[in-house]
């Protein structure tokens, strides 16, 4: 899709990092990449859910970071956002380098023929970086690096029906009320 060069970040050092160690080796890739001015990062992880590795990441890196862009413009040195909020929209101009997450409504992606891929497929040369290779301290990476340590997953069990109430809101309201503190949920003085 464009890229002019691809490197693949493996090592079985790195095996059970959590977010910090992942953001640790991300962030050391950057650094070998040599000099750079923008870092993308999608808006998180499919498998966490977290929304802290492109954070994280711009920490360990020194720069400032913009989340949940729809949109960006660079003018010279500069770097102006529009980051989605629950409520509306923000604008944000900040200097390069910079961290960016963007969310999926920055573009609608264009996707390659089958020919395409099998075109570049010949021709793509994708590098293997290891720890070793981006210099990652073996302290930062992978069990050892990451504080966060998930003991078990589960899936919270049903709590039961859903209540529907109907009619006027000060009717519905007092039967609210009244349906909470049967439960001990409320309290009302």
């Amino acid at each position: 899709m464009g890229a002019d060069e691809t490197v693949l970040i493996s090592d079985r050092a790195f095996a059970g990092s959590d977010t910090l160690a992942t953001s640790y080796a991300l962030a050391r890739s950057v650094l070998t990449t040599g000099e750079w001015d923008i870092v993308l990062c999608g808006r998180q992880a499919i498998d966490g859910d977290t929304a802290q590795i492109g954070p994280q990441m711009a920490e360990l890196l020194g720069v400032p970071q913009v989340t949940y862009c729809i949109e960006i413009g660079i003018d010279g040195d500069k770097v102006v956002a529009k980051r989605a909020l629950e409520d509306g929209y923000e604008v944000i101009e900040t200097k390069l380098p910079a961290l960016f997450t963007v969310i999926k409504d920055i573009n609608e992606p264009r996707y390659p023929s089958v020919r395409g891929i099998v075109n570049v497929c010949r021709d793509c040369d994708v590098q293997t970086w290891t720890a070793k290779e981006i210099e990652a301290s073996k302290k930062m990476i992978g069990l050892e690096g990451s504080p966060t340590q998930v003991a078990r997953t589960f899936a919270p069990e049903p709590k039961g029906e859903g209540m529907i109430l109907e009619g006027p809101v000060e009717e519905t309201t007092k039967a609210l009320v009244q349906h909470l503190r049967d439960k001990n949920v409320v309290r009302v003085r």
